[in-house]
C-alpha cells in the first residue's frame, strides 16, 4: 500500500505544479571542477564559475570516490576546507526571504580530519552556526536556514575555532516567494497576535508529512524536503493515517495558500485519531519534538479535510505544550468546502519550551456535534533567531550577548525585591514576636499583637464565658494560635528557603539558556 501510495505521487503531473522561477539564485557545488546536477534537477556551479564570489586564504578543495562513497547528491563529493576565516560575496537582486542551505560531508582526506573540524558560520547579520561540527558522524548534513535579506550584499562566512578548520560542500541562496512568510501570526501565550516576523530569521528544524511518505526536493516546488511523522508520535496505536489522491486538493483561488506553501502530497495525507468517533473518546493524538529552549519557533500547521463526508460535521481542537492553540476548528466552515488546504501559523515563546520539548496534540472538540475526530496534515517547526540576532548560542555577530540587558536586569531585580521583602517581612514578625505581651495567652486575641488585622468582633476567647466552659475554650484557643504560629513560620521557612536556595538557581540556569527572551 506504502509503495503504491508513492507511486501515486510521484505521477502527479507537472502541469499541476506551481510555477516560480527565483530571481537570485546561486548554487554553488563548493571545490568542483566540473557541474554537479542534483536528483531534483538542478545544476550546481563550478569553483571556476563561482571563483569571484570567494575570498580566502590557506583554502583546500577535496573529492571524494563516488563509487565508494554513499551520499545522497553529486554535490556532497566535493568540497572546500578553510583553515582560517573565509567569506563568499552575493549580490542579489530582489530584497526579502531567501533560503540558505548549508551542505556538509566529512570526506575522508590527507589535509584534515573533518569529522573533528569545528567552526561558526555567519552572515553580516545573523549566526547561522556556532561551533559547529558534524559530531564524528559520516552522513551528509544539510542545515536550512529563511533569512530576510534588505541589502543587495549578501556574505556567508567561515570561521573556524583555533588550531582547528572549516569545510563546506555546497551552498545555495536561493529566492522565496513573497507568500511563503507573513509579518504576523498567532501567539501561543499570551494568547493574541504576534506582529513583526520580517525581523527574524529562520532555521527548518523539522518540516513533516503527516501519514505520507518522504517528499524530496524534487517534488516541492521550492526544493523543500518533508520527512514522515512516525518517528515522533507518541503512542501509534491511537493514530491511524488516511489519503487520498493528490488531485483531490483544491488550493483556493485568489488565497494565499498555494503550492508554494506545502505540495499536493502534503494535504493528500493525514494522521488521524484511532477508532475516531467512539462514545467519548478521552485521548490525543501526540508527537514530540526535541528543541533548544533557548529560542523561540514559530510553528506553522497544515489542515485540510480529507476524511469529512459532508461540511461541518468535524470539529477538533489543537494543543501545543498542554495550552490551547486553536479551539473548535471546522476547516469546512473556515475554507468553505471540503480538501481545500488551510494552515496555521502559531509563535511559541522558549519560556513554553523551557523542559527542551515542543507537544503538539490533536484531539475532538467539546462541541458535542458531528465526527468525534481530529486530523493534521503537516508540521513545520521554526527556530526563531533571538535578540542578537543568532540562530545558535548566546552571542551575536557583533559579540553581544543574549539577554545582557534590561530583561534580565529586571527578572534579578525583582528576584532580589521578593528576597529582601521575605526577609523584611520575617524580621517584622521576629520582632513582634520578642515584644509580645507577657500576657498574650490571656488576650482575647492572639491575632490582635501579631497580625496586622483588627479582630475586636473575631476573637478566639469569648469574655462572657464562664466556668470550666471558658477554661476549655481557652486551652484549645491557645492550642489554635500556637498551631497557626507554627504554621505560619513553617511556610515562611519554606518561602524564605525557596527565595534564598531555589529561586537563584533558576534565575542563574534561565540567565544561563537564555529563557527569559523570546
Amino acid at each position: 500500500m506504502a509503495t503504491l501510495l508513492a507511486i501515486l505521487f510521484l505521477t502527479v503531473s507537472a502541469a499541476a505544479a506551481a510555477s516560480f522561477v527565483p530571481q537570485d539564485n546561486f548554487l554553488l557545488d563548493c571545490g568542483a571542477t566540473a557541474t554537479a546536477t542534483s536528483p531534483d534537477g538542478r545544476v550546481f556551479k563550478t569553483e571556476q564559475q563561482t571563483s569571484q564570489f570567494l575570498q580566502a586564504q590557506d583554502d583546500y578543495k577535496i573529492s571524494a570516490d563516488a563509487a565508494a562513497t554513499d551520499v545522497p547528491s553529486p554535490v556532497y563529493l566535493t568540497a572546500r576546507i578553510f583553515v582560517q576565516e573565509a567569506t563568499y560575496s552575493l549580490h542579489l537582486t530582489r530584497p526579502g526571504f531567501h533560503f540558505v542551505r548549508l551542505h556538509f560531508f566529512p570526506i575522508n582526506n590527507t589535509v584534515f580530519d573533518l569529522q573533528k573540524a569545528t567552526f561558526t558560520v555567519t552572515t553580516e547579520k545573523y549566526v547561522l552556526l556556532h561551533s559547529f561540527n558534524v559530531n564524528n558522524t559520516n552522513k551528509a548534513i544539510l542545515k536550512e536556514f529563511l533569512i530576510n535579506a534588505v541589502d543587495p550584499h549578501f556574505s556567508i562566512k567561515f570561521s573556524p575555532q583555533k588550531n582547528s578548520a572549516a569545510f563546506i560542500n555546497a551552498i545555495e541562496v536561493v529566492s522565496a516567494p513573497d507568500e511563503l512568510v507573513t509579518d504576523s501570526a498567532a501567539n501561543l501565550l499570551p494568547v493574541g497576535n504576534y506582529a513583526g516576523l520580517f525581523a527574524f530569521a529562520y532555521q527548518t528544524v523539522y518540516r513533516l508529512n503527516m501519514g505520507g511518505p518522504l517528499i524530496t526536493s524534487a517534488n516541492d516546488t521550492l526544493g523543500r524536503t518533508w520527512t514522515n511523522d512516525e518517528p515522533y508520535l507518541k503512542a501509534k496505536n491511537l493514530a491511524q493515517t488516511v489519503s487520498v489522491s493528490p488531485s483531490v486538493i483544491k488550493y483556493p483561488s485568489g488565497g494565499t495558500n498555494s503550492l508554494l506553501i506545502a505540495p499536493h502530497m502534503v494535504y493528500a495525507t493525514l494522521v488521524e485519531m484511532a477508532e475516531a468517533n467512539v462514545n467519548q473518546p478521552k485521548f490525543n493524538v501526540t508527537w514530540n519534538f526535541e528543541v533548544d529552549m533557548a529560542f523561540g519557533y514559530l510553528l506553522r500547521l497544515h489542515f485540510c479535510d480529507i476524511v469529512s463526508k459532508a461540511l461541518n460535521n468535524l470539529n477538533f481542537n489543537v494543543y501545543i505544550n498542554g495550552q490551547m492553540a486553536i479551539s473548535d476548528l471546522d476547516l469546512s466552515h473556515t475554507m468553505g468546502a471540503l480538501a481545500v488546504p488551510y494552515y496555521k501559523d502559531i509563535v511559541v515563546n522558549s519560556s513554553l519550551v523551557s523542559n527542551g520539548l515542543i507537544t503538539v496534540q490533536i484531539g475532538p472538540s467539546n462541541l458535542g456535534s458531528g465526527d468525534l475526530n481530529a486530523i493534521l496534515n503537516g508540521l513545520e517547526v521554526l527556530k526563531m533567531s533571538n535578540t542578537v540576532d543568532s540562530l545558535d548560542g548566546e552571542f551575536g555577530v557583533d559579540g553581544r550577548r543574549e539577554s545582557s540587558g534590561s530583561k534580565r536586569g529586571t527578572v534579578a531585580a525583582v528576584g532580589f525585591a521578593m528576597m529582601f521583602g521575605a526577609f523584611v517581612g520575617l524580621g517584622a514578625m521576629v520582632i513582634k514576636w520578642h515584644k509580645r505581651p507577657q500576657d498574650w495567652q490571656k488576650r482575647n486575641s492572639f491575632s490582635s499583637w501579631l497580625l496586622p488585622v483588627h479582630a475586636s468582633d473575631t476573637s478566639f476567647m469569648s469574655s462572657k464565658a464562664s466556668g470550666s466552659h471558658k477554661s476549655n475554650f481557652y486551652s484549645s484557643t491557645l492550642g489554635l494560635g500556637r498551631y497557626l504560629y507554627n504554621s505560619i513560620f513553617s511556610k515562611l521557612r519554606k518561602y524564605i528557603d525557596y527565595l534564598t536556595n531555589i529561586l537563584p538557581h533558576q534565575l542563574f540556569t534561565n540567565f544561563a539558556n537564555g529563557s527569559f527572551c523570546c
